[in-house]
């Protein structure tokens, strides 16, 4: 982890996140703006082990202080992709995905609140304006190729008039592969026996140079309602695209 003796590098917001490996919908996780924060919170941890209890591995990332915000409301939002591991570690990208959005508006000022700089589906449900601006604020690709297009008129002319497709899909593609490329000795299990395959959920997010980083990766994803059935393997439509 990098150290920071100073929350803040020319106005830009220098800050770290920590994450519970055990951790799902948000809990536990932390926003921090110094080294020190981020060593007393470990040394914390490690005092708990000491007297027995059993704490999680945490990661510390650096935290995206640039984030691209939606139009409406000016939100911090995530994007969550399915991803289809087979047995013979071929990958498949679902066509579909969705953008789980904030209910506040992004306030770089202020990292203890929670609801301007987490996006998880759970934290954004408990805020008085859940669904103001989406109904359960989720964002999908159709509208939100709509507003990059409009936001971002030349990137659009120049990939056939679809920046999601065109910018941010690429990306997305070059982190999925890139991942299991990394993780292929430990997910990698050849038999003459069973074919196994697992759907994880990818969790990205884009800054405002559109920039896609990624987040996490999850091994239990659950899927937008709306996108259920058609995440469903049918003969007659390839939903699937392999990477």
């Amino acid at each position: 982890v990098e150290q920071a003796s100073a929350a803040r590098d020319g106005g830009a917001l220098v800050a770290w996140i920590m994450k519970p490996s055990d951790g799902c919908k948000g809990d536990g996780i932390e926003i921090a703006e110094s080294w020190e924060a981020i060593e007393a919170h470990l040394t914390q941890q490690f005092q708990l082990k000491e007297e027995g209890g059993n704490p999680p591995t945490w990661v510390v990332q650096r935290y995206i202080s640039n984030p691209l915000l939606l139009s409406r409301g000016q939100r911090k939002f995530d994007m969550r992709c399915w991803v289809l591991l087979d047995g013979a570690y071929n990958v498949y990208l679902y066509s579909q995905g969705v953008l789980r959005t904030s209910a506040v508006a992004y306030d770089v000022g202020d990292t203890t609140n929670r609801f301007a700089h987490l996006t998880n589906h759970c934290i954004a449900a408990n805020h008085a304006d859940f669904g103001k601006f989406e109904e359960t604020n989720e964002l999908f690709y159709s509208a939100f190729d709509a507003e990059l297009n409009e936001r971002f008129p030349e990137l659009a002319v120049q990939h056939g008039g679809s920046v999601l497709r065109g910018v941010v899909e690429p990306q997305i593609k070059r982190h999925v592969v890139q991942t299991f490329l990394a993780a292929r000795e430990q997910l990698e299990h050849i038999s003459d026996y069973y074919f196994p395959f697992q759907l994880f959920g990818f969790d990205f997010l884009l800054t405002d140079e559109l920039r896609l980083w990624l987040c996490e990766v999850n091994a239990s994803p659950a899927v937008a309602e709306v996108l259920l059935q058609g995440l469903c393997w049918r003969p007659s439509s390839p939903f699937f695209v392999r990477t």
